[in-house]
This record gives structure tokens, C-alpha cells and sequence, in this order.
């Protein structure tokens, strides 16, 4: 069976250590302290939260994704559902619903997976006050049993008209939860900059900011031979350098190259770095409906500048170069193609300028010649 996990939430023995940054956020959860979780995407955010809650017992984790949320109802079902899911698992549920009853909460359940959803009456007018109840239940269920509450995405609540308006009620009533430890984690780094780091933002230095960057390159190395011996796979080490190398060191991806290099490789192999064309052409296959439809959103003006940001990097990306390689005579015009770009969370601009958020669609732009 394949060993590698990615794409979803790791913890033991499929969890690589972070000691030190383990360490200082353990001791911050157990001190109430609210933290800022900073990390390019795939960088395992999440999964470093959770095995945190994971390993101390007297801990809860609600966990809130507000990912595409873009109006009042959408946060405070995102909100509901969490409570919800995580009191059923607790048998709490008749208290969450009961709680929740001045939302008006209609309880349905799927007939396949038998999970439960709530969906808001939609006779009840949400505002940013309709936070503070749902802030409210949050503070009875920590009193039951010590929670920890992570907010994914954080950034995308900037996407709701009355944005600023959500943030002071959030801020004025966590403030007073001084028990509560809630981390905040988003994948838009000058977004999450703009909420935690402007003064004239309500969640300025609201939380304490944590670094979630590349693992070691020892200790993930071992850590990943170590998956591969247990099929009987022995990979050198200047092929995992060259994995690094051509993932960003993001560990969601390595993990997604180490997996697609186990399915094309057999117990006994020495995977050398000759293999590694075979296993990202697996990656592409399996991938490459998703990249076809990106590509449909884009027009020829765009593609043109995604070609040269694929074979150039996007550090410069108004160079003389750059533009010539791209086909592109304007600067505005490679600025819209950036923004349309970056809108679609084809790119971001990270701290060296613009980077694919999947450096396999990358490969696969070059691979393709496009």
C-alpha cells in the first residue's frame, strides 16, 4: 500500500515531526494564547494544528474553513456546521442545536453518508452581530471541555461586503475569551498580512505569529526513506534533493511526487533520479483534465504570460526578458494577466515574486510547450 499521504489531514506516524515549532505551539495552545499560523500553501498547516490537539487529550479541535465564504449566511453556517460536527462526535448535539435555536437551524442528514449539515432559515436576517451567538456557544462548549479553535482560510472573510464590520465583532468578543486559544491560518500571505499587521485593522497583532516554512531537508529525508523502505525501496539521496528542488520543498507536494514515484516503481528498486520524468508524467495524467480546464478560463494574452512565468519564474515579470519571452508588449497587460492570474489562485506573489500554486501544473505548462 502506498505510504504517502497528501491532500488531506496527516497526523502520527504519517505526521514528520517539527519539534521546535511543536514545541512553542503546544505551549501557546495550553496558555490560551491566540496564534497566527504563517505558511505558504501545502506547507501543513492544518495537520501541525491538529496533531498538537491530537497529542494532548485535555484539548478539543473546532476546526472552521472559511475557504470561498462570501456572504453573512455562508460564515455562520461554516460556523454552525463545525459546532455541530464536533458536539455530535462529543454526544452534545441536542445542546449545539439547542443553542443554536435562535438561528433557526434546519438539521438534515445525508442519506449515503449519514453525516448531519445544518441550513439557516432563510427568514432570519444575518448581520455581523449574528456572530456574537454563535462566539457565545463556542465559550459553553469550552467550558464543558477545553477547545482549541482554528480558523482556515482566514483571509477569505475580507470576500464579505461587511467584512470589516465581521471583524471588530469577532475581535471585541474573542478578546474576552482569554482561555481560548484560536489560531488563525490563510494561504493569501499579503491578505493575512493586511488583517493582522495594518493598524488600522481590528485583528492588528491580535494573535502571535508562528512560522510554518519547509520542513528540514535531513529530517523529511529521513522521514521519506524511511516510508519507502517499508515497500522495499531504497532512494538515493541525490534524487531526493532533486525532488526538493523541483516541488518548492512544500511538503504536500513532495509527498504527492514520492507518491506518484512509489506507484510507478517496485519493491527492489533504487529510485534514481532517471525515474523522476516517469513519475511526474504520472502526476500529469492523472491531473491533466484539472489543467485543461484552467487553461479554459484563461485567454491567449494570459496563457502567453503563464508560459513565461512556467519557464522564466516570476520574479521579474516587467523585465525586457520576460516580456519578450511572454509575447507581451505592455506592462498593463502583463498586469491584468498577473491579476487574473492570481484571482484564480493559479499564482500568488510570495516573497520572491510570482509563484504557481501547484508547481507540477508548472512542469506541465513547460512539458506541453504551450
Amino acid at each position: 500500500m502506498n505510504p504517502f499521504k497528501f491532500g488531506q489531514v496527516v497526523g502520527a506516524k504519517d505526521f514528520c515531526p517539527r519539534p521546535e515549532l511543536m514545541k512553542i505551539l503546544s505551549e501557546c495552545l495550553m496558555a490560551g494564547q491566540n496564534v497566527l499560523l504563517q505558511g505558504e500553501r501545502r506547507m501543513g498547516k492544518t495537520s501541525l494544528i491538529a496533531e498538537a490537539v491530537r497529542k494532548n487529550r485535555s484539548l478539543r479541535l473546532l476546526h472552521v474553513d472559511l475557504m470561498e465564504v462570501k456572504s453573512m449566511e455562508g460564515l455562520v453556517q461554516r460556523f454552525a456546521n463545525s459546532i455541530l460536527n464536533l458536539e455530535q462526535s462529543s454526544g452534545m448535539l441536542d445542546k449545539a442545536l439547542s443553542a443554536l435555536a435562535g438561528l433557526r437551524p434546519v438539521l438534515s442528514t445525508d442519506s449515503i453518508t449519514g453525516s448531519m449539515s445544518i441550513s439557516l432559515d432563510t427568514s432570519v436576517s444575518l448581520k455581523p452581530s449574528s456572530m456574537e451567538g454563535l462566539l457565545k456557544v463556542i465559550e459553553q462548549m469550552h467550558r464543558r471541555r477545553k477547545l482549541v479553535v482554528f480558523i482556515d482560510e482566514f483571509q477569505d472573510i475580507l470576500k464579505l461586503a461587511d467584512h470589516r464590520e465581521v471583524l471588530a465583532v469577532l475581535r471585541s468578543r474573542i478578546q474576552f475569551q482569554g482561555t481560548i486559544p484560536y489560531v488563525y491560518a490563510g494561504s493569501v500571505r499579503n491578505q493575512m498580512h493586511g488583517i493582522f499587521y495594518n493598524d488600522n485593522s481590528p485583528f492588528y497583532k491580535a494573535a502571535l505569529p508562528l512560522d510554518v516554512g519547509p520542513l528540514d531537508d535531513s529530517l523529511f529525508s529521513d522521514f521519506l526513506s524511511g516510508k519507502f523502505s517499508e515497500g522495499g525501496r531504497r532512494i538515493l539521496p541525490e534524487t531526493m534533493v532533486r525532488i526538493f528542488e523541483l516541488t518548492g520543498r512544500v511538503a504536500g507536494d513532495v509527498q504527492a511526487f514520492c507518491s506518484a514515484l512509489w506507484d510507478r516503481s517496485n519493491s527492489g528498486d533504487t529510485l534514481t533520479e532517471g525515474m523522476l520524468p516517469v513519475a511526474l508524467e504520472h502526476i500529469f495524467a492523472q491531473e491533466s483534465k484539472g489543467y485543461e480546464m484552467t487553461m479554459v478560463q484563461l485567454t491567449g494574452s494570459q496563457i502567453k504570460c503563464l508560459s513565461a512565468l512556467a519557464r522564466l519564474g516570476g520574479a521579474t515579470p516587467y523585465s525586457a526578458d520576460f516580456m519578450k519571452t511572454a509575447g507581451i508588449g505592455s506592462a498593463s497587460s502583463v498586469t491584468r494577466a498577473l491579476n487574473r492570474m492570481e484571482s484564480l489562485r493559479i499564482i500568488y506573489k510570495g516573497t520572491g515574486g510570482f509563484v504557481f500554486s501547484n508547481p507540477f501544473f508548472r512542469h506541465w505548462v513547460v512539458w506541453k510547450n504551450l
